[in-house]
């Protein structure tokens, strides 16, 4: 027997698996309230009708939309069938893991809606079926960010939850890329944005679930990533790059982080 106590917690990914996109099982068109097990669950419905209810919320189901269901809401759906789309699951490792910071902007950005409506259905379908079947990292993370880039381009209309309290983490993530050269100091970055280190780091806790030094040291170790697997220069090189003052700290920091020194790192991308 159930527990009606607890909430259900559902994990349709295998163990190894960080991606995967199905079509939609119309053996679910019907749920009951569930979370899921530590992955983003982003649900493309190109023809069906319905409603869907994410944390009490209840939204009435306009096709074509996609469904963002982050991995701590509680949500369930009445659908009508057929229902004709496609399930698209992605674990956080996915996104971490990927050394193309866009893509962590993108999902950032995505999440802050529940419901983005459009007015085609073509361009989606194509990017999740050629998902469906890819296999190699690269590619996976190639068209994983350029259906996120085009939900967010072709979006007609939107609930937007959060959307005033985002724009200062976008600008911040935004700031980052465009930097020349990075500096090691939110303070830095804080007096960029016209804004105090202590309301950038809430910003960045409210829509990423990380403080502003977390943010930074993501990219920092992304953009260290980068240097060392993409490029010749030396460690002394890549430390300067990112600001370091010399190459014991710079190594010292990337262990804190990574649990490898960074020719550790070097020899194992080599």
């Amino acid at each position: 027997m159930k527990d009606r106590k607890k909430i259900a917690i559902k994990d349709k990914l295998d163990v190894q698996r960080l991606i995967k996109v199905v079509d939609f099982d119309l053996s679910k068109n019907i749920t009951r309230p569930h979370k899921h097990n530590g992955y983003l669950e982003l649900v493309f419905l190109s023809s069906t009708s319905g409603k869907h209810i994410i944390d009490g919320q209840e939204s009435i189901i306009k096709t074509p939309c996609l469904l963002i269901i982050q991995k701590d809401n509680v949500h369930h759906w009445e659908l009508v069938n057929p229902v004709k789309g496609f399930v698209l699951l992605v674990k956080d490792a996915f996104v971490s893991q990927s050394l193309d910071l866009e893509i962590n902007r993108l999902v950032g950005t995505i999440c802050h809606f529940n419901t983005i409506y459009f007015d085609k259905t073509a361009v989606f379908e194509n990017l999740l079926k050629l998902l469906a079947l890819e296999d190699n990292k690269i590619c996976q993370e190639g068209l994983f960010k350029a259906f996120l880039a085009k939900v967010l381009e072709y979006k007609a209309s939107s609930k937007q939850a959060k959307y005033t309290q985002q724009n200062l983490y976008d600008r911040f993530c935004e700031l980052l890329n465009k930097e020349i050269r990075v500096v090691n100091h939110v303070a830095h970055y804080a007096s960029l944005l016209n804004t105090s280190p202590q309301n950038l780091s809430a910003n960045c806790k409210t829509n990423a679930d990380q403080t502003a030094s977390e943010v930074l040291a993501g990219y920092i170790i992304k953009e260290a990533k980068r240097l060392l697997f993409y490029t010749a220069n030396t460690i002394s090189e890549v430390a300067y790059a990112l600001g370091f003052s010399d190459k014991s700290n710079f190594s010292k920091y990337f262990k804190r982080y990574t649990g490898m020194t960074p020719s550790e790192f070097k020899k194992q991308g080599n």
